[in-house]
Formats: structure tokens, sequence, C-alpha cells
């Protein structure tokens, strides 16, 4: 092609239906991507009823080798986006790219193909990304030159069984070729800012583990002696089972072992620092001893982890983040000790049932968010410290310390619940996603109801509201199978949160109304979206 963006002239539409192999010299354009290439290369395929891309291969067109090697793209430094779920079983990239990816696109079309077994990068790459999850993806060499690897960007890879980093390579994660059958990596010698030390990466100062072989050949690893973090997705997939981690160490950053199969660790009092999602899906794990140089628990940081029964926080544990642990649904006791001084809101994070049967509130603790440890049906009443002077236990309820807050209601599975009376406030998500909760008796001292306080509770088809209530958010009301509510209030109380004109979730409910009231309502922000129907 002596001119880019000509390629739709070579190739007719009955020779795209016929082409197995294609081979372009010359140079090559944006459009020649968009127009032609996108097309030859995507697979046929359906989406699953829960929205999963399902490819057919036997739908696309036939080509399955593109070399493009003797090409030269012109139209910028990143190639296009091309190929959903690619078929092409070889690809040669052309010459002129700087990078895989440009910074809207997180993957390739390449991305999940199962049909990928050699990929052949150009001299002249700076950046490589968006492979991941090509099983059968085996022969695949770095260019040198080549200087940042990005996260994922061959992770779930199964069928590569070795790479070589490149002295020019500056950036890469432990997440880069998580999840491939690597038994030991190698680096160049002349690589300046990486190292390879049995088979695993370091930072060339031998102060950062950086990448860990998922197919490593021990079960065991003792980390080096110098190392003081260990770095983002270092372990991630990896099948080492037990880690020796070094004092002095001080930093385990984001996602560093997620879904390892690690079985047991101790965490160094030298740690005062662990990044979100650091044991994330680690299925195997049955005992984590936190360090006490930590004074947080971080977002997801014990999320999923099926087989921890136990957990103990120190009491150097100032904040936990909710989500750190609740996904681990096997827990049955979590050990809170004095100095605990928040449970940090992240939002509705368990929706079905565990097995949590022993928690004990701290007399520091402060602050919780609402629904907090509801998500088991053993606890029937909470447990408080009686010296704790933010909370109270009322009715088995945890409180507020003068009894005019609700924050959480035991027991998952419960099918009625009295609220007591005195109680002005009900905290953001205090019954959501309890499934079997048929009946709930709100009190005539109840002013605010905050934010998803009943979503998903898919057994409550009816809900009395009392003539105190001055507000409540948008979102409170919003459960599918709740479709009656009756409000006593002569006003409209005021209504928080995104309000709509019209709002789809309350078309179908119908909102009973004093008579006095009824065209209030049908001009209230928020209520108008309801069914307004006279009381009586």
């Amino acid at each position: 092609m002596e001119q880019p963006n000509t390629l739709a002239n070579f190739l007719s539409e009955e020779d795209r239906e016929e082409v197995v192999s294609l081979k372009i010299t010359g140079l090559i354009g944006r459009e020649d991507f968009e127009d032609v290439l996108d097309n030859l290369c995507e697979s046929g395929g359906y989406h699953d009823e829960d929205d999963n891309y399902i490819p057919d291969y036997d739908l696309a067109a036939p080509l399955r080798h593109l070399d493009l090697g003797e090409a030269t793209y012109v139209d910028g430094d990143c190639l296009p986006y091309f190929g959903y779920v690619a078929q092409q079983e070889t690809i040669i990239l052309p010459k002129g790219i700087k990078t895989t990816l440009d910074k809207t696109e997180s993957e390739t079309g390449f991305s999940e193909s199962e049909m990928l077994r050699k990929l052949v990068l150009p001299e002249g790459l700076k950046i490589v990304g968006g492979f991941n999850s090509c099983e059968n993806l085996t022969d695949l060499i770095l260019p040198e030159g080549l200087e940042e690897i990005c996260s994922h960007a061959f992770c779930g890879c199964d069928a590569i069984t070795s790479i070589r980093i490149p002295a020019s390579v500056k950036v890469m994660d432990g997440s880069c070729f998580a999840g491939c059958n690597i038994k030991a990596y190698e680096v160049d010698e002349n690589n300046a800012y990486y190292t390879a030390i049995d088979g695993v990466v370091y930072s060339k100062d031998l102060k950062t583990l950086v990448a860990f072989p998922s197919d490593y050949p021990n079960k065991h690893y003792a980390v080096l002696k110098s190392t003081q973090i260990i770095g983002e997705y270092a372990f991630k997939f990896s099948h080492i089972e037990t880690i020796e981690l070094p004092n002095g160490l001080t930093n385990i950053e984001y996602g560093a072992f997620e879904a390892s199969d690690i079985c047991a660790l101790d965490i160094p009092e030298s740690v005062n620092q662990v990044g979100e999602m650091a044991f994330d899906y680690c299925t195997k794990l049955k005992r984590f001893a936190i360090s006490k140089g930590l004074k947080e628990l971080p977002r997801f940081m014990l999320g999923s982890c099926t087989e921890l029964k136990i957990l103990e926080i120190p009491s150097n544990i100032k904040v936990v983040h909710y989500s750190s642990f609740v996904w681990s649904r096997d827990l049955e006791q979590i050990i809170l000790h004095d100095g605990l001084e928040e449970i940090a809101d992240d939002g509705v994070l368990s929706t079905s049932e565990g097995k949590l049967r022993d928690v004990y509130l701290p007399k520091t603790l402060k602050k919780v968010p609402g629904g907090v440890f509801n998500y088991s049906p053993y606890i029937k009443e909470f447990k408080l410290d009686p010296d704790n002077p933010y909370f109270r236990v009322i009715d088995g309820a945890l409180c507020s310390k003068d009894g005019k807050i609700l924050f959480s209601v035991p027991d998952f599975n419960r099918t009625n619940f009295r609220v007591p009376e005195g109680i002005e406030e009900i905290a953001e998500m205090v019954f959501a996603f309890m499934p079997k909760l048929r009946t709930i008796e709100l009190p005539s001292t109840l002013r605010i109801i905050k934010t998803r306080a009943f979503q998903s509770c898919d057994s409550l088809k009816q809900l009395e509201i009392p003539a105190s209530l001055v507000e409540i958010d948008i979102d409170s009301l919003w459960s599918d199978n709740l479709k009656n509510i009756v409000i006593k209030c002569t006003v409209p109380p005021k209504i928080t949160g995104n309000i709509k004109d019209k709002d789809w979730r309350y078309e179908d409910v119908n909102l009973y109304v004093l008579h006095d009231s009824v065209q209030k309502y049908r001009e209230a922000p928020g209520w108008k979206s309801f069914r307004i129907k006279d009381i009586h």
C-alpha cells in the first residue's frame, strides 16, 4: 500500500469472506483498521443472560493470520482498537506504533481471545498492554526498547511459561504476567531498574519485591531481608502457600497477594501501611496476624477470604473499613479490641447470609455505618461494652447512646422488627437487603429516614410511616416488592437525594395519604413519582 487508508480498495466484500491469511506492506492508517481490519478480525458471538460475551468463531470472518510486520502505521503513536475478542491465531503488529493502548482503553481487541497463539511486537514499541486472558498465547518476545509493561498486560495468559524482561523496561508490576505459568522471571542484567533473584523480580536496589512468578516451583518463599515494600499485585495469582516476611518491611501495596494461594501469614510489626485489596480473594487463607504497626485496615483488604474463620484486630487499629473483611462471609468471630474508634462506611457490602457468631463492640468505638454486622442470622442481639459512651443496645439493636438513632438491627433472616419508641432517626441501610423481613413497625417519634434504609427488602410489601416524619431519602424506599406505603404526615416530608420528576422505581408504588393532603403530595418534589391515593 503506497497510500494509507486505502485498504478497502484492495479487498472487496467477497475477498473479505474468503481470506484466511493476510499480509500488508507499506503504509497503513486508522481508517484501514476501523473500516476493514476491525470487521475482518472481530469474532461473532452473543451476550448471555449475565451480559457476558460468548464468542462464536464460526460466525466470524475466516481471517486467522494477520501480518503487519512490514507495514508502517502513520496516523499516530497508538495502535487503534480493532477486533473485539479477536479470532486471529497470529498477529504481527506494524511499525510506527509506540503503544498498544490509547488513554481511553484498558484492553485491546485481543483481550480474552481464545485463538491467539503468536504475538509479534514491533521494534520501537515503548508501552505494551491489553492482551490479558489470552489463554493459548505461547509465543511472545518483548522487544528491546520497550519501557513500560502496563498493569495486567498479559495477566491470565496461562500458556506463557517464560518471559525475559528487556534492559529498557522501566515500569512494570506483579499483575503484568500474573496467572501465567512462569516458574522464574528473566531480567536482562543491564536493566537499571529491575533484577531477578532466583526468578523473582526485585527493584535494582533490592528494596521492593516487584513480581513473583505464579508457578514458582516451591510452596514456601523467604522474601529478601533487604525488602521494604511488597509491590502492587506482586503475588497476584501465585501458588505460593507460606511466605516469610522480613523485619524492616514497611509497606504491602495494593492487591499485593490478591487471589494467591497463601494459607497463613504474619505481618511484621514494622509494616505501617497495607493497600486496598492486598489479600482479596485469598480463598485458602486460614490464619492472618495483623501488624501492630498499622493504624487502619483498608477497603477490601481481606475480602472473600472464605477459609478465614477468626480475625483478631489489635488495639493499635483505630479505623476499620467495613469492606476490609465483610465479604469474608465464613468469618465466625471478629475480635475487636479497645482502641478501635471507627468502622468506616463503605456502602452495602454483604447482601447474603454470613456465618458471624461473635463480635463484641469495644468501649472506644465512636462511629459505625448503618446495618453494621447485620448479615449474620446467628447474632440475635448486639454485644457492647457497657462503658461505651457513644452507643447502647435497645431490644437487641444498636442505637446511639441517647436512644435517638437506630444504627443496626441483628439477625439477617429476621421476619419482623418493631423500632423502639424514642428513635428519631433510622441510619443509612439499617434494613437493606434483609430478605425475609415482612413487617417493620415505625415509632411515633421517628423524624428522619436515611438513604437505602429499606432497599431490597424483598419480603417487605407494605410500610406505614408515622405523622412525625419530616425528612426521608428517596433511595430509602427502593424495594422491588414494596408496593403499598401509608403515610400519616399532613405535610409531605422533605425528600433528599437524587430527586426526579419521574422515578421508574416508584411508578407502580401506591402511596396512601390523608384526604386533605392528596394534592400536596401530587405537587411535592419526589413524592409526585408515586401513585398517590386517598388513604380513605
